[in-house]
């Protein structure tokens, strides 16, 4: 209850002055509507009325001071901040996005990596600290960030190099070929096989 009551404001008026006009008093027509306010929080609003019947020629309903013709007020300003709300969500890919790259197929799925977006709750206060609805502040109620969920890459390993020469200058001997590594894996991509795999041996006889 306490904390409704900070956030709530001033109890409101519950009652309001009335005004019905008596036979001798003058007579004017009813107020128009207010002019419109731009989003400036300086500017003001303005409405007219005029009198009526034989009022108008009546002296003193032509007293500006006592019975003005024209009023004006400020315009309400709605100035609302927003501040963040609790941790960012996860990285989020667009629906329709999900790019297939190479190098992401691990055991048999995909998984979908790139460019996507973070969403961040708010609060949303007005110009009193008073709550409301974050909908004043954010359209989505929410703040968004660009974010990047990396793309896993496999080991990459070069092209078999040329045959050495053979280990023996007559009869049988042996020749070597090799792959060296070009780029480890990362962010769960395929491994590398063992080393000692990388080297293919040839007979020559």
């Amino acid at each position: 209850m306490v904390d409704c009551l900070k956030w709530a404001g001033d109890m409101p008026p519950l009652v309001q002055e009335c005004y019905i006009p008596c036979r001798d008093d003058c007579m004017f027509t009813p107020w128009s509507k207010f002019t419109p306010c731009s989003t400036d929080c300086d500017t003001v609003r303005t409405r007219r009325r005029q009198l009526t019947g034989k009022n108008r020629k009546k002296e003193k309903c032509q007293n500006v001071e006592i019975y003005p013709l024209v009023e004006m007020e400020a315009c309400p300003c709605d100035v609302f901040t927003a501040q963040p709300n609790g941790n960012w969500s996860e990285c989020i890919l667009p629906e329709g996005k999900k790019e297939s790259q190479q190098g992401i197929r691990l055991h048999g799925d995909t998984k979908a990596c790139g460019k996507g977006v973070r969403l961040q709750a708010i609060i949303c206060s007005d110009k009193n600290g008073r709550l409301v609805d974050p909908s004043y502040c954010s359209s989505s109620g929410y703040i968004e960030e660009e974010c990047i969920i990396p793309c896993p890459f496999d080991c990459k390993l070069s092209d078999w190099s040329n045959w050495g020469s053979c280990s023996s200058s007559c009869g049988i001997g042996v020749r070597i070929r090799s792959k060296w590594l070009k780029e480890k894996p990362y962010n769960g991509g395929r491994p590398c096989p063992k080393l000692d795999l990388k080297n293919q041996v040839e007979v020559i006889k």
